[in-house]
């Protein structure tokens, strides 16, 4: 009897056994996905992710899809702003990527100036300099426009749109679609201007906003996110 009950034991002990070996594997891979989807996450850009459709994305990407901190976005433009102060505005050089001209100055910042309001960035460069495209979008304006000379106008969402003016030449139609980094234009001096540079100008729902808030705000998110900047940056005059 003795030994019919230890055997009962044993096999009992044994089933567990394999039974808790067979879950630990499982528990494991959980765990190494879980904590790939959070490095993905983590290590990939927002508009990675809102690019896609809801119904695309997975229910750890719904879960861990989270907009950049304040904090973060608002440090990157306090160091953006710095450098266009301290290091840009000096002499021409080459300018962060992103940008929309890869070498050149700062020649005129966002704000008042001579009695009204300057609503760009003006970045100055020798003529026929390559003006590129900040984000993707679709041209709504390529004409020529009184105090912007050559102006390409490009929407990015429902809410955001670039101002490219001065330009010698325009590179793309009103209408034509275009990617980040595509050249649209060619630097110039046309219009109300004294000497040749690309004056940038970004407006969020048709109000012009200070460039130099999306400029250091441009490795968290994109205008194509429709997120607004200032629900991350207050208005300064830098």
């Amino acid at each position: 009897m003795n030994t019919i009950l230890i055997n009962k034991r044993f096999f009992a002990i044994l089933l567990s056994v394999i039974f808790v070996s067979l879950l630990i594997p499982t528990t494991v891979a959980y765990s190494a996905g879980w904590e790939q989807v959070i490095s993905q996450h983590i290590t990939s850009r927002p508009t990675q992710l809102a690019l896609l459709s809801p119904r695309s994305l997975t229910s750890s990407q719904r879960l861990f899809k989270r907009p950049p901190s304040s904090s973060n976005v608002k440090h990157s433009i306090k160091i953006v702003s710095l450098k266009i102060l301290k290091k840009y505005r000096s002499r021409k050089r080459s300018l962060p990527a992103g940008w929309p001209i890869r070498y050149g100055r700062v020649s005129s910042l966002f704000g008042p100036r001579w009695g009204r309001m300057h609503k760009g960035i003006d970045l100055a460069a020798p003529i026929g300099t390559p003006v590129h495209a900040v984000e993707s979008g679709v041209v709504t304006r390529s004409k020529y426009v009184h105090g912007y000379g050559n102006l390409v106008e490009i929407r990015h969402s429902d809410m955001y749109i670039t101002r490219y003016g001065h330009n010698s030449k325009r590179l793309v139609k009103a209408g034509q679609k275009v990617r980040k980094g595509q050249v649209i234009a060619l630097v110039g001096s046309t219009g109300r201007s004294t000497g040749p540079h690309v004056h940038f100008e970004v407006r969020q729902n048709g109000t012009a906003i200070n460039p130099v808030r999306f400029l250091g705000a441009m490795r968290y998110f994109s205008l194509l996110d429709n997120v607004k900047l200032t629900s991350y940056v207050r208005l300064t005059k830098r």
